[in-house]
């Protein structure tokens, strides 16, 4: 049987048709599958950056607050990060001072959040414990500190004094006398009632 020429036109554009239409039916399913696709993608991408902040967030150091006293060069209060050993401390500060005896203090002494340190002298009782310091002693034998003599490295080791206060207390006292009276140290600025109530039995003048 021969296929005249308008029939075998007429296959060749219903082949045309048939694949079209299966180019189009692949096309949109594919489209779909993609879109659903970068749905997920962005739902994980979003994931892993809340796991990022979160991990960053984690990893941040904590900071604690000390204060060391004594015979180092720069006595007061300080930040540092928790888990901080008392050598990297000093360190930090800038050492200690030729007079301090280290072997009276635990170095690998890992501090801990409102400590106080003293980092004792040559010749102090060795019976005292050092580095745990009372706030309510100034010394081994307990002796005031005389406001009015007293160097500002002296003067930092009181609680709540540093060595910003201590230089004000020093540089007031230069410029306008001894003080009278231990109540005449609040009118250095930044001493407050507070302040003064947790100095005023650590210290005298003469």
């Amino acid at each position: 049987m021969l296929i005249t020429n308008r029939e075998k036109l007429l296959f060749f554009i219903i082949s045309v048709l048939i694949i079209a239409l299966s180019g189009t039916i692949y096309i949109n399913h594919n489209k779909t599958s993609q879109f659903v696709l970068g749905e997920e993608n962005i739902a994980k991408t979003k994931e892993i950056d809340t796991i990022e902040i979160d991990e960053q967030i984690s990893t941040e150091p904590k900071m604690i607050g000390i204060h060391i006293g004594g015979q180092v060069k720069n006595p007061g209060f300080i930040w540092i990060e928790e888990g901080t050993r008392l050598y990297d401390a000093l360190n930090y500060i800038g050492g200690s001072l030729p007079e301090a005896d280290l072997d009276m203090v635990n170095l690998s002494k890992i501090l801990s959040d409102e400590e106080k340190i003293y980092i004792p002298k040559k010749g102090e009782d060795a019976s005292i414990d050092m580095t745990q310091y009372s706030e309510t002693s100034n010394s081994s034998t307990n002796k005031m500190i005389n406001i009015n003599t007293a160097s500002e490295a002296e003067l930092s080791t009181l609680p709540g004094i540093g060595p910003a206060l201590s230089k004000k207390i020093v540089d007031h006292r230069d410029s306008k006398g001894f003080f009278k009276s231990t109540e005449d140290i609040r009118d250095v600025s930044g001493i407050g009632e507070k302040r003064y109530d947790g100095i005023k039995d650590l210290i005298t003048v003469k």
